[in-house]
């Protein structure tokens, strides 16, 4: 009776996998990223009927929008 011969099977090395994080948003330049943060604004106080002293408030909530927006995937 005639002996084969057995091969051992090494494991296969996988890669650690990578923490499960999301891609990182596309950079936005800086000017672009102003422009739409002025577009949004302006249309924030668009539809206040342009009522004054809320200029901060149509800037930093238009900015958290677009912000977000950006994170999210554009």
């Amino acid at each position: 009776m005639a002996i084969k011969s057995v091969r051992k099977v090494r494991p296969i090395k996988q890669e650690p996998e990578a923490a499960a994080q999301p891609p990182a948003p596309p950079e936005i330049a800086d000017d672009q990223l102003r422009q739409r943060i002025a577009e949004a604004a302006y249309y924030r106080a668009q539809q206040r009927g342009f009522s004054p002293g809320y200029e901060l408030e149509d800037w930093l909530a238009a900015e958290a929008e677009i912000r977000n927006a950006a994170r999210v995937g554009g």
